[in-house]
């Protein structure tokens, strides 16, 4: 009986040494901490997720089916931010050549019609917002 117990145990231990998992780190977002905006909400970006993305220079269009490929189209820094602990997707115009413009905003969006993100405009009114899309404009400039 104690021969029985002994090599379970042994088999039990030798099992976990070989089975205990590795776990690769795919996650691929670094968050970082602006503050508090005028509504004492934390904003957050995820500095892992700005990247350049061609779009239609209106955005109500929903060119899923490439049907308005003839329109003009302009180059926007896109990433993903989150306000209160909600996460959204946004893009922005205000980057000039790393440069934050006069008068920053940026659209995000919240809902979809028809499969297509329907956006609205943010200002950078408070200190933790501009501070947030000049990190953005920053970190654009590696991803050119």
């Amino acid at each position: 009986m104690q021969l029985i117990k002994s090599a379970t145990a042994i088999a039990i231990v030798s099992l976990s040494i070989f089975s205990t998992p590795v776990l690769a780190q795919t996650n691929q977002e670094r968050w970082v901490d602006f503050g508090k905006t005028n509504g004492g909400e934390t904003l957050r970006l995820n500095e892992k997720s700005i990247k350049f993305e061609m779009m239609l220079l209106d955005d109500t269009l929903n060119n899923e089916d490439g049907h308005y490929d003839n329109l003009p189209k302009i180059r926007v820094v896109a990433f993903d931010y989150s306000i209160g602990g909600r996460k959204r997707s946004a893009y922005t115009k205000s980057c000039n050549g790393g440069n934050l413009a006069t008068n920053p905003s940026w659209r995000t969006y919240t809902s979809f019609i028809d499969y297509w993100p329907q956006y609205f405009s943010v200002e950078a009114d408070s200190v933790a917002s501009k501070r947030m899309l000049e990190r953005v404009c920053t970190l654009s400039l590696s991803k050119q």
